[in-house]
């Protein structure tokens, strides 16, 4: 299994934070896990350290229901400059979405490996590495 360095999960509601931290933490996937509680602060972050990779993640948790920025407004903004960044950073929607919908939409982003639906399970954190 491949560690994963950096782990980001953002998401609004602490309990899912810490279930998701948690999960991951136990499976001994990442190195290093940082925790978001809405999109801009995620997007703040990302253009912040834009230019130096080791600061950015190698993986991103997104929740899609969020207030201040919500996860499509977050994957919006992301499409317009992902590409520019230093690294390609992997992202996972992980929400509490059932709606087609959802899922259907999430294809429209190409800087979207994922759609999975909370809570986290070893099974699903495995297929991450």
């Amino acid at each position: 299994m491949n560690l994963i360095n950096l782990i980001f999960i953002v998401d609004d509601d602490p309990i899912h934070q810490q279930i998701a931290k948690i999960m991951i933490e136990r499976q001994g996937i990442s190195a290093s896990i940082r925790v978001f509680a809405d999109g801009q602060e995620l997007l703040d972050y990302i253009r912040e350290h834009a230019a130096d990779k080791d600061n950015l993640p190698d993986l991103i948790l997104l929740d899609l229901n969020m207030p201040i920025m919500d996860g499509w407004e977050f994957l919006d903004e992301y499409d317009t400059f992902y590409q520019q960044l230093p690294k390609q950073i992997r992202i996972y929607v992980l929400t509490s979405s059932i709606d087609e919908k959802d899922r259907e939409r999430v294809h429209n982003y190409s800087c979207v490996e994922g759609y999975l639906t909370k809570p986290l399970s070893r099974e699903v954190i495995a297929q991450l590495t």
